[in-house]
């Protein structure tokens, strides 16, 4: 028995519609962003005007989250996720506590994730084995929950394939 053309015509489209949908998913679905950094290059953000903007939870920030992550020893070499956390006057936030997770070669999302505390200038640090694929790209989740006085920030970042690293800066905005 032979697939009716119609079949085959809605299939194919489906499979063309998902394909564009993860080569994308930058600008697309998840909300993510590209933060990764390339071999010898840097990237650094230096707030300007007179504040910081709010950094707003995308989509996909909350995928394989788990609450309270724990303080662990660095995830491996290879990749190294910084950035700084402020406040809405750009104002770096000392101590605060920031979760990362993502896929590497030696470990699920589920299972390669830690919290870290920001130091006096707001700047947090974590070493991982590199990131691979998942649903079509490298990402990297970077999330801040703690109670208190600031809003819950959770988001999904994407990479390419062979970046050391990624900066994600957070602005958290008070509840």
């Amino acid at each position: 028995m032979r697939p009716h053309p119609a079949a085959i015509t809605v299939f194919v489209a489906v499979v063309w519609v998902i394909g564009v949908l993860l080569a994308t998913s930058s600008t697309h679905g998840t909300g993510a962003r590209d933060v990764g950094v390339r071999a010898g290059s840097a990237a650094v953000v230096v707030p300007t005007g007179d504040g910081c903007a709010p950094t707003v939870t995308n989509p996909g920030g909350t995928n394989n989250y788990v609450a309270k992550a724990p303080f662990a020893d660095p995830l491996g070499s290879g990749f190294t996720v910084t950035g700084t956390v402020r406040d809405e006057a750009c104002r770096p936030l000392p101590g605060v506590r920031v979760q990362v997770w993502a896929q590497t070669a030696t470990a699920s999302e589920q299972r390669n994730r830690t919290s870290v505390r920001t130091d006096a200038e707001g700047r947090y640090r974590v070493d991982s084995d590199p990131l691979v694929a998942q649903f079509g790209e490298p990402n990297v989740h970077v999330g801040y929950d703690d109670p208190g006085p600031w809003r819950r920030v959770f988001l999904r970042n994407v990479t390419r394939d062979g970046d050391t690293g990624a900066q994600v800066d957070l602005v958290l905005s008070p509840w």
